[in-house]
């Protein structure tokens, strides 16, 4: 919307919570630009599907991969599959700087595009100190995150295993739980980075989603509620009507867990024992 594009709002998988590809393809026209694939809590969106659909329509696909490093699909590294891809480095975020994000392509002209527009539209090459060649931005990370973010890549492997061991004792803790809720799932041929370990409670289970954050609360333990189906916020250029049950029927019955980096069994456990208390009750 910044840059005058209408975003067109279409429905989520129930499993992945990622774009369904086929309510894509229904909701593309002429008028479309491109598909914006954002892999949604560590899970990675349909690539080949979305990809196909794309060449057929001649349309770019973008991934948002604000939440999939340590995420991979085919063998390939989540955001490095479509035209371009973003991550972001927000303190919740596997990899952080504090703030701040990245932007990475096989595109050498594209890179070189916003590399200028990210520094006042001052292209490279240019010969004349400070004159921007379009209007740009002031999109730069300091040399101090840079810095951090250095450091934190050096360990990455470290931080995306311990991501996965922390979900590994969150589902193991609440299996027997399955007839209530599901988590995170990591199909054949993905691999999920699990940012964020997430139960969805079945749609037959009676589930006060405030009433487990207030127990959560009450223990001094933080939980999230699932992000807000986009038309829900009532934003202007986001008040027309769609069609979207999944996204609206999955929200209100899931939660985001506690997934900090020193997060033990003992935690797990805190926390899983108030999810078993509240299933019970």
């Amino acid at each position: 919307m910044h840059v005058g594009a209408t975003p067109v709002l279409v429905d989520i998988l129930a499993d992945t919570w990622c774009l369904d590809p086929v309510k894509v393809e229904a909701a593309i026209t002429p008028r479309t630009k491109a598909i914006i694939a954002t892999h949604l809590y560590g899970s990675v969106c349909d690539m080949d599907a979305l990809l196909e659909i794309g060449r057929r329509h001649g349309i770019a696909v973008i991934e948002d991969a604000a939440e999939a490093i340590g995420s991979a699909y085919a063998g390939k590294r989540a955001g490095a599959l479509g035209a371009f891809g973003t991550f972001s480095f927000h303190g919740t975020k596997t990899l952080t700087t504090g703030e701040g994000g990245m932007f990475v392509t096989h595109d050498r002209a594209l890179y070189e595009r916003v590399l200028t527009l990210s520094n006042h539209g001052r292209a490279k090459g240019e010969t004349r100190q400070f004159w921007p060649s379009a209007i740009g931005f002031k999109y730069k990370m300091s040399n101090l995150q840079a810095a951090i973010g250095c450091a934190q890549l050096e360990r990455i492997d470290d931080l995306i295993a311990q991501k996965r061991a922390i979900f590994r004792m969150y589902a193991e803790a609440l299996a027997p739980l399955a007839s209530h809720l599901s988590l995170n799932v990591e199909h054949p041929g993905t691999v999920n980075g699990y940012w964020m370990p997430t139960v969805v409670f079945h749609e037959h289970v009676k589930f006060d989603r405030d009433a487990l954050l207030a127990a959560f609360k009450a223990d001094q333990i933080d939980g999230r509620v699932f992000f807000w189906p986009l038309s829900e916020l009532g934003l202007e250029g986001l008040q027309r009507p769609v069609e979207t049950p999944v996204a609206h029927g999955i929200y209100r019955r899931a939660v985001n867990l506690p997934s900090y980096h020193d997060m033990g069994p003992a935690e797990i456990e805190r926390v899983a024992a108030i999810v078993r208390r509240f299933c019970e009750a």
